[in-house]
């Protein structure tokens, strides 16, 4: 039998229960120290370019904005940060992170297949764990894609296969993406080079949960 994945609003009723812990228990996980260290290897790589001075960034899936932190930490220019989110207390918890920061930043209470915004206006998109909690994740994608200014890079985040996965499914009800699949996506939504990035630091459960996608916009 395949998935039955939560309505919208299940799903941000899940993510506002969790939303006071979130940010915790993604450190004791040690995402944020692998997001930080998949930033580095890309910014050095020359695979992501530094955003201009205010460079206006999109994280969608915000979350509570560890994705947008690590970024932000590693860049000298500082950042917009613009967060979207199906969850009200993952945007509260997002936007007080990012101000803590010192980060500018906008949160906007919306599904990422229907982003509020006009074409090419991000340097950069990115987004963990997104779109596979989408009941069309590639809509998803698309909308992403089409919201990056050419040229500008989009980095998501998302599941791989395996028991870690497996067992995040019977609470989260997600569905996980194939490797293959979500590349040729991306692709059919306009982006080049496209390429995997594993997890490589922070512990064992984001080396072997989590896989980076890094493209450009044409």
């Amino acid at each position: 039998m395949g998935r039955t994945p939560p309505t919208g609003a299940e799903l941000a009723a899940m993510y506002d229960e969790a939303a006071e812990r979130w940010h915790d228990r993604l450190a004791l996980l040690g995402y944020p120290r692998a997001y930080e260290d998949l930033f580095d290897r890309l910014l050095a790589a020359g695979t992501l370019r530094s955003p201009r001075d205010g460079g206006r960034v999109l994280d969608c899936g915000v979350g509570t904005a560890a994705l947008s932190l690590a970024l932000a930490g590693k860049v000298a220019a500082p950042l917009q940060i613009e967060g979207v989110d199906l969850s009200p207390s993952m945007l509260l918890r997002a936007s007080l992170n990012l101000d803590r920061a010192g980060i500018e930043t906008r949160m906007h209470l919306r599904d990422v297949k229907d982003l509020p915004f006009e074409d090419d206006i991000f340097d950069a998109v990115i987004g963990a764990h997104v779109l596979e909690h989408l009941d069309d994740p590639f809509t998803g994608l698309s909308e992403m894609a089409r919201v990056l200014k050419p040229g500008g890079h989009m980095v998501v985040v998302a599941t791989r296969r395996g028991i870690p996965d497996a067992l995040l499914r019977l609470r989260w009800r997600h569905e996980h993406i194939d490797r293959d699949r979500l590349v040729r996506g991306m692709e059919e939504a306009g982006l080049t080079g496209v390429r995997a990035y594993p997890l490589l630091a922070g512990g064992p459960l984001p080396r072997r949960a989590s896989v980076a996608f890094v493209g450009s916009k044409r």
